[in-house]
């Protein structure tokens, strides 16, 4: 009988299978800053003005310079930069805004826009945030860029009735937000659609009213046509000096001849080859021996001048006029009066 035995080997077949893959991209590793009127991650300032008047309340204005910078520590990419501003910490709705000075109850409208005359705002409230669109950024570089930003009182909200002193708005903590993206593709990435970011650029916008005064109109004392037996002659004009001066901002104005006589006492000149003068007294106050009116006023001495404390607006003063006698040649008689203002 015969035994049938069976030989058998193992063999241990080794195969080596590829998975197929697709296309790998390492992520950029992006931070961004930015910076309002300062570098990137300082604190800002922006000074629309040290000599805000009642003539410049309005309109007086600053570009000033919104800076970022974004940061990449990994594979070249791509970022989107948004940046966001609200009402500041004096008031939750604008525009406008409102700078306030903390000693007075007064305050400062102005308005902060994008190129374009866009309102620079917020994303969820009023005006838009800036949107730097996608940027491509390098393997372990950074870019930086910047908008202009002009910052400006505004008319209409009676910034001229404003007293003297320094104003000032905060843009600090959350008033303030910058947002970023950064993808591997620029495609579909912008920065507005992520959530509103954390990180904020703090700054602060102010201008300040300082005492001040203008003559914003004059017009003339007509003594009208007299005959030479004609004696004590007067007139007035009671709108003959318009002076608008700083709200609160105390002044004195004075009235001098051209004959420089600071007793205001002048004279008035004929036409032509006409040689005589006729005399007359500029007063303050109504009547024949009315209340001199010259020019030894200054601004911390009211003298024979007339005193006034401003309110932002056109105050109106009468001028009194008086002439001894028109006993002289025919003819039209006239002088040219300076006025001084002093505050």
């Amino acid at each position: 009988m015969k035994l049938l035995r069976w030989k058998y080997s193992l063999f241990l077949i080794v195969g080596a299978w590829w998975l197929p893959s697709g296309n790998a991209y390492a992520a950029p590793n992006v931070t961004c800053e930015a910076g309002m009127n300062t570098a990137v991650g300082s604190t800002g300032n922006v000074n629309i003005s040290d000599g805000v008047t009642p003539a410049n309340a309005d309109d007086a204005r600053i570009s000033a310079t919104l800076n970022y910078r974004c940061t990449n520590s990994g594979s070249a990419g791509y970022v989107s930069v948004c940046l966001a501003v609200d009402g500041g910490n004096n008031n939750s709705t604008y525009p406008p805004r409102y700078m306030k000075n903390g000693a007075v109850d007064s305050s400062l409208a102005f308005t902060m826009t994008l190129p374009g005359s866009i309102n620079w705002g917020t994303r969820n409230s009023s005006g838009s945030e800036f949107n730097s669109g996608s940027l491509a950024i390098a393997e372990n570089s950074f870019i930086s860029g910047n908008v202009a930003i002009d910052i400006s009182l505004l008319s209409n909200y009676d910034n001229a009735l404003a007293t003297s002193g320094t104003y000032i708005n905060d843009f600090n903590g959350s008033h303030t937000a910058l947002t970023f993206r950064a993808n591997e593709i620029s495609s579909g990435l912008d920065c507005s659609t992520g959530n509103l970011g954390v990180d904020q650029f703090p700054f602060t916008v102010q201008a300040t009213v300082i005492p001040s005064c203008s003559v914003t109109s004059t017009t003339d004392v007509n003594l009208g046509s007299h005959s030479a037996n004609r004696n004590n002659i007067m007139s007035n004009n009671s709108s003959a000096i318009g002076v608008t001066c700083t709200n609160s901002a105390p002044y004195t104005i004075g009235l001098m001849p051209s004959n420089n006589s600071i007793d205001g006492a002048g004279v008035m000149s004929g036409t032509g080859n006409n040689t005589d003068k006729i005399p007359y007294q500029l007063r303050s106050t109504d009547g024949a021996s009315g209340n001199i009116w010259g020019n030894t006023a200054t601004s911390n001495n009211v003298g024979n001048g007339v005193v006034g404390t401003g309110d932002g607006t056109s105050q109106l003063k009468t001028v009194y006029v008086t002439v001894p006698s028109a006993d002289f040649k025919p003819d039209n008689y006239s002088d040219i009066v300076s006025i001084n203002v002093n505050y």
